[in-house]
């Protein structure tokens, strides 16, 4: 981090105390994992924040708040380039593993915005999505609506249980679509409360 100390760091307002100093060390995974938790002072910005260059170049570059993966995930959307960066949200072919702080019913909310933000956005079917591994300049649409459909059969109990096993003190419960696209690692209860808000 140190050689980063004069750049900005811009996180989500969301859920400021999630990344606050006394909550850092446990969601970054960091005390989980034995190694140092960086220090750092974010700055706080609002849903659909338009990022300001330092230069004179203009920038067409917005954040967005998909809380779900985590209650501070964010998107990033490149009008210039059409480019909508999701980081860990989703991914195809690798597991999208929710920690213990995650949210499918938040996730699904999300997911439903970054859809209807593309479709305002995508006149032409120009809209490409990355993820934070493997895929890369992909259709947005397809990818997001795909996605949910899955999340959808997951909580529907449509996805059979593929694997169980416990990750930091929770039960966690593995699915894997046919032919392997989608994969969700995540804390079974987080599946359980999707199911009781669908019920609702």
């Amino acid at each position: 981090m140190e050689q980063f100390n004069d750049s900005r760091i811009l996180v989500s307002s969301h859920s400021p105390s999630f990344i606050s100093p006394s909550n850092l060390p446990t969601h970054s995974l960091c005390e989980s994992m034995g190694i140092p938790t960086p220090s750092y002072t974010p700055i706080l910005v609002p849903h659909q924040y338009t990022v300001q260059s330092r230069t004179l170049v203009p920038l067409d570059i917005s954040i967005l708040h998909t809380p779900g993966h985590t209650p501070d995930e964010l998107a990033v959307y490149d009008a210039a380039e059409k480019m909508l960066y999701v980081g860990d949200s989703l991914y195809e072919e690798e597991a999208i593993i929710f920690p213990n702080e995650g949210s499918i019913v938040a996730w699904m909310s999300s997911i439903k915005y970054l859809i209807g933000f593309v479709k305002a956005e995508d006149q032409t079917g120009e809209v490409r999505i990355n993820c934070g591994h493997r895929t890369a300049c992909r259709p947005a649409l397809e990818l997001l609506n795909a996605t949910k459909s899955f999340m959808e059969d997951v909580v529907a109990g449509k996805e059979p249980v593929r694997g169980r096993g416990c990750r930091r003190g929770e039960v966690t419960v593995l699915y894997v679509q046919e032919g392997g696209r989608f994969v969700l690692r995540c804390p079974e209860r987080l599946v359980v409360e999707a199911r009781e808000v669908r019920q609702v």
